[in-house]
C-alpha cells in the first residue's frame, strides 16, 4: 500500500504523484506483483484515477489496512510506504494527510491486525523516525528517512528509494530481485552522496529496525543489530495470496524451495569475509543460476510467463 500525504505545493503535490505512480508500475511490472494488490492513497485521487485507488486520508488508510487485515493469510507479506510531509509535536509524530494528520498511535491499532505476517512500514517524509519505536515488534521491519522526529526538515530519502525499486542499480548481489535492505543502503548512500553534491549540512539519517528492539541502525546489514529480516524481505517474492496458494500446493513448493535458496545465498554473504574471494564468487555464481532457474519456474507457473 502507497499512501501520499499532503504535498504543501504543487511542486512536492507533483513530486510526490510521480514517485507513487513510479512505485506502482515498477510493482506490478518490473516485480510481478498483481495490481489488485497494490493499494495507492493519494491527495487528489480525481487526478489520476487510473492510478489512485482512494484519497489519503487518515480514515481511509485505516480502513484499508482494516480490510487488507481481514484477507490476508498468516504468512502474507504487507509493505505500507508513505511518502509526503511529516511534522511533530512535544506528544508525538504525525504524517501530515488531508483532514486529522496520521499518527503512530493510530498505525499501532490498525497494523494490530497482522499479528503472524511479516510487515514493512516505510516513511520516507520529514519526522518520521518517531514513527520507528512505537510501531517496532517481531516480523517487522520499519525504515525511517530520520533518525528521530525532530529532523523536520523535507527528504531526500523517497527519491532514491523510488529509485531502488524502479531500477536495477540496488540490485547488489545481482539476484534480479530488489530486498528491502539493499533498497534500504542504496537510499541512505545516495542521500548522503547527494547532500555532499550540494555541499549542503545532511539534515536527515535514515535508519531500520527489524530485530523489534526499538531501536534504528543507520548501518543495517547482514552482520549489523539490524538486516537480516530486511533482507529476506524480497520484492516480487509472491504474486498470489495465500488463498490461491492453497488451491496450488506445486506453486507452494516452489516457494519453499526458492526460499531455501535465499537462505543459503544469506548464509554464503554472511561467510565472505571468511573466505577466498574466487571460493566465494563460485559458490555465489552457482546459487544465483540456481536461483534464477527457480524463479523461471515459478513465474511460469504463476501464469505470466516472464
Amino acid at each position: 500500500m502507497i499512501v501520499v500525504g499532503l504535498g504543501g505545493n504543487a511542486n512536492y503535490r507533483d513530486r510526490f504523484h510521480t514517485q507513487a505512480v513510479a512505485l506502482k508500475e515498477a510493482f506490478t511490472t518490473k516485480h510481478g506483483i498483481l495490481a489488485e494488490h497494490v493499494i495507492y492513497l493519494g491527495e487528489r485521487p480525481e487526478s489520476a484515477p487510473d492510478f489512485v485507488t482512494d484519497k489519503s486520508t487518515r480514515a481511509n488508510v485505516l480502513s484499508h489496512l482494516s480490510t487488507i487485515a481481514q484477507q490476508t493469510g498468516p504468512s502474507d507479506r504487507l509493505l505500507v510506504i508513505l511518502i509526503g510531509h511529516g511534522t511533530s509535536d512535544q506528544a508525538e509524530a504525525r504524517f501530515n494527510v488531508t483532514g486529522p494528520d496520521l499518527t503512530p498511535s493510530d498505525l499501532q491499532m490498525a497494523l494490530a491486525g497482522f499479528p503472524s505476517q511479516t510487515l514493512a512500514l516505510i516513511h520516507t517524509g520529514s519526522a518520521s523516525g518517531g514513527f520507528l519505536e512505537p510501531l517496532s515488534g517481531p516480523n517487522r521491519i520499519i525504515i525511517t528517512a530520520t533518525r528521530t522526529q525532530r529532523e523536520r526538515n523535507a527528504t531526500e530519502f523517497a527519491q532514491f528509494f523510488v529509485e531502488a525499486i524502479t531500477g536495477e542499480s540496488a540490485d547488489l548481489d545481482k539476484n534480479e530481485r530488489v530486498s528491502l535492505l539493499e533498497a534500504y543502503q542504496y537510499a541512505r548512500e545516495e542521500v548522503i552522496r547527494f547532500y555532499e553534491d550540494e555541499n549542503e549540512i545532511l539534515t536527515e539519517h535514515a535508519v531500520l529496525d527489524d530485530n523489534g528492539d526499538g531501536t534504528g541502525s543507520e548501518e543495517a546489514g547482514l552482520n549489523e543489530p539490524d538486516g537480516s529480516l530486511a533482507a529476506r524481505f524480497q520484492l516480487g517474492g509472491i504474486s498470489v495470496t495465500e488463498e490461491e496458494l492453497t488451491q496450488n500446493p506445486e506453486l507452494v513448493r516452489l516457494y519453499e524451495e526458492r526460499s531455501q535458496i535465499q537462505a543459503r545465498i544469506t548464509e554464503l554473504r554472511v561467510l565472505r569475509d571468511a573466505m577466498q574471494e574466487e571460493a566465494y564468487m563460485a559458490a555465489m555464481e552457482e546459487l544465483l543460476v540456481e536461483l534464477a532457474l527457480k524463479n523461471r519456474e515459478i513465474r511460469a507457473k504463476e501464469g505470466n510467463g516472464l
